[in-house]
């Protein structure tokens, strides 16, 4: 305790400043604070299953650790302003100058900001927890693993159908046609109960923007050709179309047209996936056609996963099976999969049919399971010739459930006549799951709040809000301490009353002169703004000290609003002279309008802070006259 007393007359007598805002003890406590919630931050997502939910940057805004930050935060504050306030240095007429002014203001400013920032220590630990744990290396080679082990899992028969296929290389700039009445019954098809797959080539024209519309070129446009799907370049100003061209036999590289791990090209997880502008047709089954670099990454998958095949060694695959689970394990995923049982459940040369299937959870006894991983016809089949659910036959047609005959019934006869004789899609999904189950959703969702986490830049995006709650609160407690509490009360009525009657008469003004109304709310603000400046730094002594304390504490408080009012003004009329730009430019001219916030961004609040400090500093004197004026 007597060193405490110790430091605390050393600082009273080197640094009285320091002493009388107590500056140093504030920063230790919230040292101390800020320690704790990086240690929470670091052990808050210590179990994997806490990662496997979305948005997890959230999970501090979700979980109440911002109502304990804020509960903290003000008990700081109060406890700080009580200290403080039993010393008021202007209250006991300790000598003053400019630079002390501005420096308790500075001072007031860091207490605050250190006082309220715990969100960021919390995020650090978070974030140093997850590099440490789940290193970029690691990942890297996980995620590999489980890409080319996911092609196994089995719970989603719409990914294994043939239209799926990318390898060999002949497929991979194929575009798979499904529709069956767009299906060339001259040339070679493929059927796989109510689904005909055909392959086409496809050759490529650009049409460019006249007005607000593509031209289609004319050679296509007489034959009525189709356009397959569209890729938009960067600039909007053409696009590339994609019309099929022939039909390709594939037949050499087909021997089984059923659900097969051969087909399967997904991408479990793909971390820096980019997209292309595509625009597609309601007919298009091939999403994923113009998105090259993600197409590269699934003709990957389906080579590895096909030269795997190929092998035909239940070991490979159990051995992949196995370090697919170990991976599962650490990150905490859901299963109850057993690597050499599995590989036994995949292993079927030579075609390898995907012959049973796993489930996406584990239903409760005696609960049906209610997903089977998109089997339904919208799901399997983009575009299906008949429902999936439709079993029962009369005479050429095959009617569904309610007894009404299905659409298209009669042409997928004619493509495959033994359909009577076959199990749709769906009942064959139903009678081969198994007790297995695994929660793929659960690791899709870990995988992407790791990266999220590494990516995410707390700091930028959360920064502004903080110093701007410091600087304000900061201003309003060097307000209080220089002219009471009675003057600060009375500005804030003031501002009310002011800020009710300017938006009374621009609406009055928009009802009666119909001008436009964001001006004359900008200037009459900004006039209003000038006088209230004007009237401390020349009219101090012109009214009595209670009047001007009010305008002293609205300049104080309101300059950095000002000075975004001057930059509003400022964009309004950028805004009105690009509007005037875009009517007069030509039909298919492209005028984009940008303003002062759209040129600065972001740092236009770090600029504005920083005219703050520097009207703080040279308003020091005007506070220091109105100070000396008698009461």
């Amino acid at each position: 305790m007597q060193k405490l007393n110790k430091f605390n007359q050393y600082l009273l007598e080197k640094y009285p400043t320091v002493w009388n805002t107590k500056l140093a003890w504030m920063l230790l406590a919230a040292f101390i604070f800020h320690l704790l919630f990086f240690v929470v931050g670091y052990l808050s997502h210590v179990n994997p299953e806490t990662l496997q939910a979305q948005y997890v940057k959230d999970d501090y805004f979700r979980h109440g650790l911002i109502f304990v930050h804020i509960i903290i935060s003000v008990l700081m504050i109060v406890v700080w302003l009580i200290m403080m306030f039993k010393n008021n240095a202007f209250k006991n007429f300790y000598p003053q100058s400019r630079i002390k002014i501005f420096g308790q203001f500075v001072q007031y400013f860091i207490i605050i900001f250190a006082s309220t920032t715990f969100y960021f220590s919390y995020m650090t630990g978070f974030k140093m927890f997850i590099n440490n744990r789940y290193p970029d290396s690691e990942m890297v080679k996980n995620i590999e693993t489980v890409d080319r082990a996911s092609a196994f899992l089995s719970q989603n028969a719409s990914l294994y159908d043939l239209r799926n296929r990318l390898y060999p290389e002949v497929f991979f700039n194929l575009y798979c046609e499904t529709n069956i009445r767009k299906i060339d019954r001259t040339k070679k098809y493929f059927v796989s109960y109510d689904r005909v797959y055909q392959f086409y080539r496809l050759y490529t024209k650009i049409s460019y923007l006249h007005g607000d519309e593509f031209t289609e070129p004319q050679a296509e446009k007489k034959e009525k050709k189709e356009i397959v799907y569209s890729l938009l370049s960067k600039d909007g100003k053409s696009k590339t179309n994609y019309y099929k061209k022939e039909v390709v036999d594939v037949s050499p590289y087909i021997n089984f047209t059923g659900f097969s791990y051969y087909n399967y090209s997904e991408i479990f997880y793909d971390a820096g996936a980019e997209n292309e502008t595509l625009e597609y047709y309601p007919t298009d089954p091939n999403r994923d056609a113009l998105n090259i670099p993600s197409k590269r990454k699934q003709f990957e998958i389906n080579r590895k996963t096909a030269d795997l095949l190929n092998k035909n060694d239940i070991k490979e695959i159990e051995k992949l099976l196995s370090q697919f689970l170990s991976i599962s394990k650490k990150f905490g995923i859901k299963n109850n999969l057993n690597a050499q049982k599995w590989a036994q459940i995949v292993y079927a040369p030579k075609e390898y049919p995907v012959r049973y299937f796993i489930k996406s959870y584990k239903n409760k006894p005696g609960t049906p399971y209610e997903e089977f991983g998109e089997t339904t016809d919208t799901a399997v089949y983009a575009e299906p010739a008949i429902d999936s659910t439709a079993v029962n036959f009369e005479g050429n047609q095959i009617l569904d459930s309610s007894g009404e005959i299905v659409t298209d019934s009669v042409l997928i006869k004619d493509f495959n006549p033994d359909i009577s004789k076959q199990i749709s899609p769906e009942e064959y999904v139903k009678q081969n799951l198994t007790e297995y189950y695994y929660y793929n959703d659960d690791l899709k969702n870990f995988l992407a709040s790791v990266d999220e986490i590494k990516s995410f830049d707390y700091f930028t995006e959360n920064i502004h809000l903080y110093l701007w709650i410091s600087f304000f609160l900061s201003v309003f407690i060097l307000s209080f301490r220089i002219t009471g509490l009675k003057s600060v009360l009375f500005s804030a009525v003031s501002a009310g009353v002011l800020t009710l009657s300017v938006i009374l008469i621009a609406v009055l003004y928009q009802v009666s002169a119909h001008g436009k109304v964001d001006f004359f709310a900008g200037y009459l603000t900004l006039i209003i703004s000038l006088l209230i400046l004007i009237v401390p730094i020349f009219f101090i002594r012109k009214f009595s000290k209670k009047i001007t304390s009010i305008f002293v504490n609205l300049s104080l408080t309101g300059f950095v609003l000002f000075v975004f009012l001057i930059l509003g003004i400022i964009s309004i009329h950028q805004r009105q002279a690009c509007y005037g730009k875009r009517e007069a430019a030509g039909i298919g001219e492209k005028v984009i309008c940008h303003d002062v916030f759209d040129d600065f961004g972001l740092s236009l609040s770090y600029l504005i802070l920083i005219l703050g400090f520097i009207f703080v500093f040279l308003y020091s004197a005007v506070l220091m006259k109105w100070k000396a004026r008698p009461e």
